[in-house]
């Protein structure tokens, strides 16, 4: 099974980074999709971490199960938060202009950058989700280090 697992993220590595290679070459790369998909090769390894942890509680009966997995996904989602959040201020991530789906957070944007400008708006934009983002990693740092009782 160990074999197994560390095959699986082989081939998740591997078709990962050609897939970021293809879309880093192009010539305009968008940064948002390129963090969306390092995103997700991150959560698909670390759900191989929990497969390992399930698998280890299935063969040892005494064994309990580790809150890592999950403090290193809720690090990663924080990681994505503050990224994106610097996207909104260096400006390759345009503000929202009301069109479309626009949630929560997309109109406290979109209200700011009516009602104070533009470069408000982007500063806003990156204390919104970084501020988010800290959040998460802060979350996931103390739920990482929780052990099983």
């Amino acid at each position: 099974m160990k074999a197994l697992r560390i095959l699986l993220q082989l081939v998740i590595l591997g078709a990962g980074g050609i897939t970021l290679a293809a879309l880093i070459s192009r010539p305009a790369p968008d940064i948002t999709s390129i963090l969306v998909f390092l995103g997700f090769l991150a959560f698909l390894l670390a759900l191989t971490l929990a497969l390992k942890e399930h698998t280890e509680k299935r063969l040892v009966p005494g064994h309990k199960l580790s809150f890592k997995p999950i403090g290193i996904v809720l690090l990663l989602l924080g990681g994505f938060g503050i990224f994106y959040g610097a996207s909104y201020l260096i400006g390759s991530q345009p503000l929202p202009n009301g069109s479309g789906t626009c949630r929560v957070l997309c109109g406290l944007i979109l209200l700011a950058s009516q009602s104070l400008g533009e470069t408000v708006a982007r500063v806003f934009a990156f204390s919104l989700w970084s501020s988010i983002g800290l959040f998460l990693c802060f979350v996931g740092y103390k739920v990482r280090g929780v052990k099983a009782t």
